[in-house]
């Protein structure tokens, strides 16, 4: 018989604005349900909306893909309905998306240490990034206040930790426990298989096509990315998907657009549905995404087999990327490197440039899930 695993996360499919978590989520449960049986418990709404999700089924258990997913207004989610739907499910391991969620995770950590829902089962963490340095300076202050009375509280004991890369294991101990147990299992990824390499778009010396998709937000960094942009002569396309998280730092991004000279033309798409990134990132020539930091980055990796050389930050497993010309991780204080990659793709020749993308994409491709990936997950439930 199959183990039942609980997933408690805030956003799931049909979700496309909560970006990369969803894409987690639902990859390992299209990579790993022939081993487990999966039940989701999320919000039956995306980021900002304030009407539900069409054609689901609103608090009851339905058949979405290879899960079986509870949708609730997460507005409603008492304790009593939480625990009522937790113990709905007769789980083997329940497993949070998140160490910050009030909802999603802390209430039922704190559920379970007082065993209100079923505590012999073991629980698994993923706090999806939530530790990088980047990612505890927003809001720094609270975060702080948190980890340490959970710390005090010792409500944490009897956890078992997920991280996707040695990184975020040294992070999480570094701010837990140095000692604790961490299982690392890298993020699952769609199944590229049966793609071929056929990106066609034209470049031509000092003209550069720049994407940047993600949720408009301060951790996501869009602001340096626009200001490397202010000194680059050539012509740049710097198109930007995603939803507007926060109208404050979106003004403040406006407010660079405004300053840029004529020949940086950024344009803001607004959402793109997750069907529509390959061909998105098939249309431009580089993905600019200078995080604050990424657990996995499955945008990073949509990217690359989009044949999309990626210019990013060094807050993100994709790590020594110039060495196997495939992109650029970059530290996020050398402003003037960043510019000057800019420069390298805008000088590129189509040949060059169809060199770097097939790498890319090549490279992508077998980054890909494989079977090592899926046995580390199987280390990871195997609790």
């Amino acid at each position: 018989m199959k183990k039942k695993i609980l997933i408690l996360t805030r956003y799931y499919i049909p979700s496309f604005k909560a970006g990369g978590p969803v894409q987690s989520i639902k990859n390992l449960v299209d990579n790993l349900s022939d081993k487990y049986d999966f039940h989701v418990l999320t919000s039956d709404r995306d980021i900002g909306e304030n009407k539900p999700f069409e054609k689901i089924e609103v608090d009851k258990w339905e058949k979405v893909g290879n899960a079986k997913v509870f949708y609730t207004d997460i507005s409603r989610l008492s304790i009593k309905k939480m625990t009522k739907i937790i113990n709905s499910i007769n789980f083997d391991i329940i497993y949070l998306n998140s160490f910050f969620s009030f909802k999603f995770s802390i209430l039922p950590v704190v559920l379970k240490n007082l065993n209100i829902i079923k505590r012999n089962s073991p629980l698994v963490i993923a706090p999806r990034g939530e530790f990088s340095p980047g990612a505890l300076n927003l809001k720094s202050f609270k975060k702080k206040i948190f980890i340490n009375t959970s710390k005090f509280f010792n409500l944490y004991k009897n956890v078992n930790w997920h991280a996707t890369a040695v990184t975020e294991s040294e992070d999480i101990k570094r701010n837990l426990n140095k000692d604790i147990d961490v299982t690392i299992a890298n993020n699952l990824t769609s199944d590229y298989e049966s793609l071929n390499f056929n990106k066609q778009i034209k470049k031509y010396k000092n003209k550069l096509k720049v994407v940047f998709i993600s949720r408009i937000h301060p951790k996501k960094n869009l602001k340096f990315a626009l200001s490397i942009l202010n000194d680059i002569q050539g012509d740049i396309d710097f198109n930007i998907y995603g939803p507007i998280e926060d109208q404050k730092y979106w003004l403040e991004c406006k407010k660079i657009i405004n300053t840029l000279p004529s020949n940086i033309n950024v344009n803001y798409n607004g959402i793109s549905e997750h069907k529509d990134v390959f061909n998105i990132f098939n249309n431009n020539h580089v993905f600019l995404f200078p995080t604050y930091g990424e657990n996995f980055g499955h945008v990073i990796s949509e990217a690359l087999i989009g044949g999309c050389p990626v210019i990013i930050s060094d807050q993100t497993p994709w790590r020594e990327l110039e060495e196997k010309s495939v992109g650029w991780d970059i530290p996020l204080n050398k402003y003037r490197q960043f510019n000057n990659v800019i420069k390298t793709c805008l000088e590129m020749d189509q040949k060059e440039y169809d060199d770097i993308s097939k790498r890319a994409f090549l490279f992508a491709k077998k980054e890909a899930s494989n079977y090592r990936n899926k046995l580390q997950y199987e280390t990871l439930f195997e609790i």
